[in-house]
């Protein structure tokens, strides 16, 4: 089965148990080809082997030291189609390697081009991911035009008692087209390491505090998004062709 088209199957569960909390009711069948208010038009061409949006993790620190000045690494999103992609939501995915790793121990925070920084909400899944999206909460999502690229800008800090480990990030993006959603792209691996923090600052305690912002989902809309977008990621996960 074609991945994209695995991955939406993948979350019609989700999809039909979190119907109230997204966005209006779906149109009526029979309606004609032109996607209604509350849906964006298809990215790409759903029949393509490939994706319609190429993504790339770069500009990250080979290792974070725990308790340390956040660091940052960034995301760019290029729409190969020639048409522009709206309502795109990169989903971020963290995996450590020991699975000792808490979700109290990190804060992941993105700045949306021209915006400010936020932090973005994270669910765990029984798989030891690390689920997030940024933006996903509240917004109407990316918008790529057409050749274009976008980019996110990534900042992650590790708490002092975050352990020493290897984790690895990557993105996985969906469209959101009213209830429904497909996968649209997948970035490369990035993988780093969580060091030790300078004994002189281990000792002390001295550092940089955990940046404002809530670390977990709150509201409705936030985890009904994020709950789509795990089931994207984890239930059909697929390698490209």
């Amino acid at each position: 089965m074609h991945p994209r088209r695995a991955l939406a199957l993948a979350a019609t569960a989700v999809i039909a148990a979190t119907v109230p909390l997204l966005s209006a009711a779906a149109p009526a069948p029979g309606n004609s080809a032109a996607p209604p208010a509350d849906r964006a038009p298809v990215c790409g061409n759903p029949a393509a082997r490939g994706f319609p949006i190429d993504s790339r993790l770069h500009d990250g620190p080979s290792g974070y030291a725990p308790g340390l000045e956040a660091d940052g690494f960034a995301l760019d999103l290029t729409n190969t189609t020639d048409g522009a992609c709206r309502d795109v939501h990169p989903l971020v995915i963290l995996v450590d390697r020991d699975g000792t790793l808490t979700g109290d121990q990190f804060t992941l925070r993105y700045r949306p081009p021209g915006g400010d920084w936020r932090a973005v909400p994270f669910e765990s899944t029984d798989r030891g991911e690390f689920v997030g999206i940024p933006g996903g909460q509240n917004g109407p999502g990316l918008t790529i035009p057409a050749g274009a690229t976008v980019t996110v800008r990534l900042q992650l800090w590790f708490a002092p008692s975050a352990p020493a480990d290897r984790v690895v990030a990557s993105a996985t993006t969906m469209q959101r087209r009213g209830q429904d959603g497909s996968w649209v792209a997948e970035s490369n691996h990035y993988p780093f390491d969580i060091v030790p923090a300078p004994p002189t600052l281990a000792d002390t305690g001295a550092g940089a505090g955990r940046p404002d912002g809530a670390l977990f989902a709150t509201g409705a809309a936030a985890a009904a998004l994020i709950a789509l977008g795990t089931a994207l990621v984890v239930g059909a996960r697929r390698p490209r062709d």
